[in-house]
């Protein structure tokens, strides 16, 4: 699926000439000693804490932060009357979220009324309780009361670990794959195919730096997808009786900005919760943070926007490419075989970027993985794809790749290999089934992607508009050479943590 155009903030790299700096390693123990003395003795006890809204005394107007909430819903294909869930975690974001996603219900000439209950038809809280603490389900608890004073029910999930906890030094990773485990679940259980995810333009830019750091290429600096779809772990069949449709994941907070989450739940009297962790000096991306708000500078603030708009737009590109190619050269069979025919493919005429996006968007559909292929595997992947005919077989990312049988070398088959471990979330594809595009009425999910993937269209840019294709060139690098950035931009700030 062809991504929305996002704009996001950012900064930091360890490329080339870009001089911006923040400590990405694990701070001294004195250091952390000595931060952790320096927060209030209640959030010791307690991870989460209560922040009480007043109404603005200089009103914004939230009517434009709602229309726009609107037209981005309308990017991804919704409409009022669809079934909804959203993921809520109690802070100012996800409880902004609620607050534009009840407006967007409820307002205007296609808004939904209520039920018997009181509750806003069609939408559903997803509180998740990752069960590390013990005041956990007590927070839980205010978070659900307070979703439900704006008229939206709620739902709260525990999560249920192996050993009891995450492994040790992976908190924050397993704790995100076991929340859309969660998230995927409830949403099966109630039969909601869409799920809405408080991202917002910060984490864009916090998330950008972090991929910077670690050289990431252009597609990985366009940031998160403004949709993606996630399918269950437990169903892989895509044959005519497959059951599993997927979720729909859509974050349309990525254009609007941290501070616009906190206005939104200031206008609208909610109140939220921080979590003292988020300040905690232990992870990167928390360090990442801070060292963005000492980043008063507009104009180094809005030229590296320009930066990340120019990621995305080579992505909407690269995204564009791709789908066409599968939509012409891949077909999927019964059981989620798929076969690539590189008669039609022509992979010499395919740019690199563009062929190892199709290849992986292939491999992750087949395996059903999101980890991404990288370094060796994909020049090892491009080097077999590029050899026609095909005479030999491949294994990579959770898939087997062999000749297809009686094809000569002309067509490769693609498969799960033996004992995959499965992941959950996956880029949508649109593939022919059994050598024919499918005909049949669309249900409601495939009716909204495809109204999604019909706005995304028209912005989609063309060749003549899209830099960083050539990954030999550091991006910002060719940015400062494309004038995208000024040279005081590409020098950057340089601050440290102190000590």
């Amino acid at each position: 699926m062809a991504r929305g155009l996002i704009l996001t903030t950012q900064a930091r790299a360890t490329t080339s000439s870009f001089t911006t700096r923040i400590s990405l390693s694990k701070p001294k123990c004195k250091k952390l000693l000595t931060y952790r003395l320096h927060l209030p003795s209640r959030v010791s006890s307690t991870r989460f804490f209560c922040c009480k809204c007043s109404v603005s005394q200089d009103p914004i107007v939230i009517t434009e932060y709602k229309q726009s909430f609107s037209q981005r819903m309308a990017m991804a294909g919704l409409k009022p009357h669809h079934r909804i869930a959203i993921g809520v975690s109690g802070g100012p974001d996800s409880m902004a979220l609620c607050v534009l996603t009840a407006g967007w219900k409820t307002d205007g000439a296609n808004a939904v009324g209520k039920s018997d209950d009181g509750f806003i038809n069609g939408v559903l809280g997803i509180i998740v309780d990752h069960g590390l603490r013990e005041e956990s389900n007590e927070e839980a608890q205010i978070v659900s009361s307070r979703v439900t004073e704006m008229g939206i029910r709620c739902e709260i999930a525990k999560c249920s670990w192996l050993n009891g906890r995450p492994k040790q030094g992976h908190l924050l990773e397993e704790a995100r794959e076991m929340r859309y485990e969660v998230f995927q679940n409830v949403c099966t259980k109630h039969q909601i195919e869409v799920l809405l995810i408080a991202h917002h333009a910060d984490d864009q830019a916090e998330l950008f730096i972090l991929r910077l750091s670690r050289n990431s290429g252009v597609l990985g600096l366009a940031g998160m997808a403004f949709t993606s779809q996630m399918f269950s772990k437990s169903t892989h069949l895509y044959g005519e009786g497959s059951k599993n449709k997927g979720i729909l994941i859509v974050r349309p907070l990525l254009d609007f900005s941290k501070e616009v989450m906190y206005k939104v739940c200031q206008e609208s009297g909610q109140d939220w919760v921080e979590d003292p962790t988020n300040q905690s000096i232990v992870y990167a991306r928390n360090r990442i943070r801070m060292s963005l708000r000492n980043l008063s500078s507009y104009t180094f603030q809005s030229e590296v926007q320009g930066v990340i708009s120019a990621c995305r737009r080579t992505r909407a590109y690269v995204d564009q490419i791709c789908n066409n190619l599968i939509n012409q050269a891949v077909t999927i069979v019964d059981h989620g075989y798929a076969i690539i025919d590189l008669e039609i493919l022509n992979p010499s005429k395919v740019t690199d970027i563009c062929l190892s996006k199709f290849v992986a968007l292939i491999l992750q559909y087949v395996s059903q993985r999101n980890k991404p292929i990288r370094g060796s595997t994909s020049k090892l992947l491009l080097h077999y794809i590029r050899t026609v005919p095909c005479k030999t077989s491949f294994t990579a990312a959770g898939c087997y790749l062999c000749p297809a049988p009686r094809s000569r070398g002309t067509k490769i088959l693609v498969c799960c290999s033996v004992n995959c471990p499965q992941n959950s979330k996956i880029e949508l594809i649109c593939p022919r089934i059994n050598g024919e595009q499918k005909q049949n009425f669309p249900t409601e999910l495939e009716q909204i992607i495809a109204d999604g993937k019909s706005y995304s269209n028209h912005f989609v840019p063309d060749a003549s508009d899209v830099h960083f294709l050539d990954a030999s060139e550091s991006v910002i690098s060719e940015a400062k050479t494309l004038n995208i950035i000024c040279e005081s931009t590409y020098t950057g700030h340089s601050f440290t943590e102190e000590g």
